[in-house]
């Protein structure tokens, strides 16, 4: 079987492989607006990315624009002013390109000082100001829309920091990464349920997300990581450049089985049919979309389960997953 049976699976399907055409034709539309409206020289110390729909390179005609700042200056150099100048810019570009308007009134418009980032890791303050989350989507979820060469830079030292354990050689274990991202999925499961009740979220976001996108960005992250025999700094580094999809087709690739194919298409339909729903809920569903979208749901985690507990992996990996 070739060893690129699953990634080549994923490039021949018409739907998804237009949505990621879609996606980067989006992406370069936003950088040139970003390009002629902010000085290089007045924020080369930041960069930019976009999450969501754009990052995993699976958009819709109703996606929005989720947009994430930090800089490598130091939390107390960084300007107020040049914060009110860069947000009206990305305000006004938002505007433009006919995206939604940010969410929450533009809450999550912020920027993070790099160092600060690091240096949390772990601590509370990781969570409460918000240093996980633009932590792990940057490394998970995450396109460049500014500055590339300091985005890229930013990467690097942030998966360092997940390798500074290194030399243990070949009984290296990617267990401080492994446990972020795993930490990431057990802190999105809490906040569904914060929001669940929450009657001004749209259905989709309190119901559905959670059980494809969500699951995908996660879990479709681990396999590629658990499957690898040995893992290198430019290994996971080569992945963060990967959309979700990519990068579980690239673990299904590591482990060759035969036995998988059948379903990995069943998969990818089944994510296109998720992002179709996603796309056209509007309030309430009916019972029937429920129960269809919870089968979806079913057999969607699934296959990622068979994948991720699969024979050939070593299985102290696969029980790291759990234990």
């Amino acid at each position: 079987m070739s060893t690129n049976t699953f990634s080549e699976q994923l490039n021949q399907h018409k739907a998804l492989h237009q949505r990621s055409k879609n996606a980067g034709e989006k992406i370069s539309e936003m950088r040139m607006k970003l390009k002629n409206k902010i000085d290089c020289k007045d924020y080369q110390d930041y960069t930019l990315y976009c999450g969501g729909s754009l990052g995993r390179e699976d958009i819709g005609s109703r996606s929005d624009l989720d947009l994430f700042i930090i800089s490598k200056k130091e939390s107390n150099d960084i300007k107020r002013l040049d914060n009110i100048v860069l947000f009206s810019h990305l305000i006004e570009i938002n505007k433009e390109l006919g995206y939604p308007e940010f969410s929450n009134d533009a809450q999550y418009l912020e920027t993070h000082a790099f160092s600060d980032i690091l240096a949390h890791l772990g601590s509370p303050a990781d969570d409460n100001k918000n240093l996980f989350t633009v932590r792990m989507l940057l490394l998970l979820e995450s396109k460049f829309a500014f500055n590339e060469p300091l985005y890229q830079k930013l990467i690097e030292e942030t998966i360092e920091k997940y390798f500074r354990d290194k030399d243990h050689g070949k009984d290296f274990n990617p267990m401080f990464l492994v446990n972020d991202i795993l930490r990431y999925w057990r802190t999105l499961c809490l906040n569904y349920e914060i929001i669940r009740n929450d009657k001004k979220k749209p259905w989709r976001k309190k119901n559905i997300n959670l059980k494809f996108s969500r699951m995908l960005t996660i879990f479709g992250t681990i396999l590629p990581i658990i499957t690898c025999k040995s893992l290198t700094r430019n290994y996971v580094i080569k992945l963060t450049g990967l959309n979700p999809l990519q990068r579980f087709a690239q673990g299904l690739d590591l482990l060759d089985s035969p036995d998988l194919i059948e379903g990995f298409q069943t998969f990818l339909d089944c994510y296109e049919k998720f992002l179709v729903y996603k796309e056209n809920i509007r309030g309430d569903v009916t019972k029937n979309i429920k129960n269809e979208l919870d089968s979806m749901s079913d057999s969607f985690s699934g296959f990622m389960y068979r994948a991720l507990t699969h024979k050939s992996i070593e299985q102290k990996r696969v029980r790291y997953l759990t234990i």
